[in-house]
């Protein structure tokens, strides 16, 4: 064999190696209903979630367009209306809990809730968008089995 046979054939094997080991598979696009997802950031500046607080979440139950879920510190609830990838949220109520420390996030989650006007899901990634389609929220789906 000449060398540049042999160097053809090792560059082959070596790519095939390291295109083999790529998955190429993204995740699938979780569904809207039915899927608990976990807030991971709120779209105002200097906004984050807070560690060391129950975690803020929602869950969009398909029957009854009902929410449930916590905003870190009280409880939530409310109801939904869906049209395609508009998304409107009204009734919202919460518990009465007082945590000073995430009081201002809380404020803002409802916010957003209320400024929602269309989502999109791209894998495990919800995003929530407002009127002007800036994003007021995202989320990520949680496996819960």
């Amino acid at each position: 064999m000449t060398e540049g046979v042999i160097r053809r054939t090792v560059l082959l094997l070596l790519f095939a190696v390291v295109t083999g080991c790529a998955t190429g598979q993204s995740v699938p696009d979780q569904p809207l209903l039915n899927t608990y997802w976990k807030l991971v950031s709120l779209e105002e500046p200097g906004v984050t979630v807070i560690e060391g607080h129950r975690e803020p979440h929602l869950v969009l139950h398909q029957e009854g367009q009902r929410l449930a879920g916590s905003t870190g510190c009280n409880n939530l609830s409310g109801r939904y209306q869906l049209d395609d990838d508009q998304l409107r949220f009204r009734n919202l109520v919460t518990t009465l809990m007082a945590c000073r420390e995430v009081m201002q996030q809380e404020a803002l989650f409802l916010k957003a809730l209320k400024d929602t006007v269309s989502w999109t899901v791209d894998g495990d990634v919800l995003v929530f968008r407002d009127e002007r389609a800036a994003k007021v929220a995202e989320f990520q789906a949680v496996y819960l089995y």
